[in-house]
């Protein structure tokens, strides 16, 4: 596969195998062909360096290796096979994302999910380093990202240290307050603005609540970008992935988007049918799929409120069928 890891450590970028710079080995995986390049952006308690926590063995990796409805293979969801490059390059970014929730509290005052938060704008600055340089290795060809819940703070947190914005970043179920984005977005330097896709589903309500509860709060912070971004720029689009109509257009392009079945649930994002495909459109600029596209499409164009989910199905009962999968697991790899 067409893959390579790269960990931000507090010495800086490292290739994830050793024995060859990381300049070396990018440009050994940028030579084999011009399909796009996806740099992939983990959330909370991943950390690279720690045993179980590594995402190349789970979420990174070709065939994970690990069991459960959380683990799915993103390289292998977005089409990326085990080629010299022709399927595109994904890179793997993989920052130290785990601190203890609570036991955090005794040492520093601040809960374990609070300190990642604040830790991830420095990781930011890594994660630009790392975009610059397959620019620079590759000129002219598209850098794309893809984040997952508190990886979208810090894929957001990079733009402004970036002389030539990403072409586009799809952000997952984003652990991070409407102003903060907003402010990322005003630090975009260059003339090209990156094309963002803030994937929303009524299922994260509860971790887009917890987030809120469990982050630092800064002034005018407004609320966490899972109900959409106030005052969007035209770049920017709120897609929800669990809104009916929404689904029923997807599967209208072709696309094989399974129905919701969870109340709530934070992975459904990447775990549910379907939806790498979604993303792999996105990516591999399939007609139709630019921002200034969708915004013209009106089904699209669609927020419900918060909670919405969890309003009583027909023809279903029990705790499990009302609440769905996930919650239990507190903000476990968020």
């Amino acid at each position: 596969m067409a893959y390579l890891g790269v960990r931000a450590t507090v010495a800086g970028l490292m290739a994830s195998e050793p024995g060859v710079s990381l300049r070396e080995r990018l440009a050994r995986r940028l030579a084999g062909g011009s399909g796009p390049v996806a740099v992939l952006v983990h959330g909370y308690k991943f950390h690279p360096d720690r045993r179980g926590l590594d995402p190349e063995l789970s979420v990174f990796a070709p065939t994970p290796r690990g069991e459960g409805t959380r683990v799915r293979s993103w390289p292998a969801g977005l089409g990326f096979a085990d080629d010299d490059g022709e399927t595109g390059v994904a890179i793997g970014f993989g920052w130290p994302a785990d601190a203890p929730l609570f036991l955090s509290l005794l040492g520093t005052g601040r809960n374990g999910f609070a300190r990642v938060y604040v830790a991830a704008a420095n990781w930011a600055v890594q994660l630009a380093e790392l975009i610059r340089l397959v620019q620079e290795l590759a000129p002219g060809r598209p850098v794309d990202m893809l984040a997952h819940s508190l990886g979208a703070r810090v894929a957001l947190a990079a733009l402004p240290h970036l002389d030539e914005a990403p072409g586009r970043v799809i952000l997952l179920g984003a652990a991070e307050y409407e102003a903060e984005a907003m402010r990322s977005l005003a630090g975009v330097r260059g003339a090209r603005e990156p094309q963002i896709y803030n994937v929303t589903t009524r299922a994260n309500d509860a971790y887009d609540l917890a987030f809120e509860c469990f982050a630092p709060r800064p002034a005018g912070a407004g609320r966490a970008l899972g109900s959409g971004l106030t005052g969007a720029p035209p770049s920017w689009f709120d897609l929800q992935l669990d809104h009916p109509a929404v689904t029923e257009w997807i599967n209208g392009q072709g696309i094989a988007l399974s129905q919701p079945e969870a109340r709530v649930c934070h992975w459904s994002f990447y775990t549910r049918p379907g939806a790498f495909a979604v993303y792999g459109a996105i990516l591999r600029r399939a007609p139709g799929w630019d921002v200034a596209d969708l915004r013209r499409v009106r089904c699209l164009m669609v927020q419900e409120p918060r909670w919405s989910r969890l309003l009583p199905r027909r023809g279903r009962s029990g705790a499990a069928d009302r609440l769905g999968t996930g919650f239990g697991a507190g903000l476990g790899h968020a």
